[in-house]
Parts: structure tokens; sequence; C-alpha cells
């Protein structure tokens, strides 16, 4: 799944960090990165108000609930 942009079909929850959580919305896009880390894969989401834009997801989840664009 890495290096392509992948858009969401179902709102699926992110992690800023190990006490913060938010929901990344359907229709959304976000690009994978190469960090995985415990099941959960780093992603560039636009909509992050957090640093650089990069938020951690269920890696499984994201494979079932995005398409490639």
């Amino acid at each position: 799944m890495n290096q392509a942009k992948l858009k969401l079909r179902e709102a699926i929850s992110c992690y800023y960090d190990k006490d913060r959580s938010g929901v990344i919305p359907a229709g959304d896009i976000v690009e994978p990165t190469s960090i995985i880390i415990g099941g959960k894969i780093r992603v560039h989401w636009s909509g992050s108000k957090e640093g650089m834009g990069f938020v951690m997801v269920d890696q499984k989840k994201l494979e079932s609930y995005a398409d490639r664009i």
C-alpha cells in the first residue's frame, strides 16, 4: 500500500500519540508511508492540524476502508 494516495470509503480512527486520537472522515485522502509500528501505519493526512500532518491508523482497516486513486 505504500507510496499511493488512498481515498477512504469509510471513516477511520487515527492516533496522534498514545493518549490522543481522532477520526479521518470518509472521502478524505491519505498517503501511506513505510513506517509500521504495532499494526499501525503512519499516513499523511492533510486534514490533520498536528505537526507535519502525520497520524497513525490501523493498517488492516486502512486496507479494507480505502481505494487507490
